[in-house]
């Protein structure tokens, strides 16, 4: 699963059969991107993706794409699931505490 969770808390979610990697992250932020062109489409311009540091998203090929797209981002220190919105989403998806 990749998601995507706005300050609104909308999300946009992408289930796949397959692991996530590079390939996949292409896709999904291209959709995204779509998807946000055609429900705000200034959205850009008061838009910031949080991304942690996997290593499907820090590569020079989802970099690339993601400055292509004009998707500004900021990635999150190693291992800050408590910095990251989405990791709630998971936690929530999955059932696992994440304050033990």
């Amino acid at each position: 699963m990749i998601a995507a969770m706005d300050t609104e808390g909308d999300v946009y979610v992408s289930l796949t059969q397959v692991n996530t990697e590079s390939t996949m992250m292409k896709l999904y932020l291209t959709q995204l991107s779509y998807q946000l062109d055609m429900d705000r489409p200034d959205w850009r311009s008061n838009t910031i993706f949080l991304l942690d540091g996997a290593r499907y998203h820090i590569n020079d090929e989802v970099i690339g794409h993601l400055s292509r797209l004009k998707m500004p981002v900021i990635f999150t220190g190693p291992r800050s699931y408590d910095a990251c919105p989405c990791e709630l989403l998971f936690a929530h998806l999955k059932a696992v505490d994440l304050n033990p």
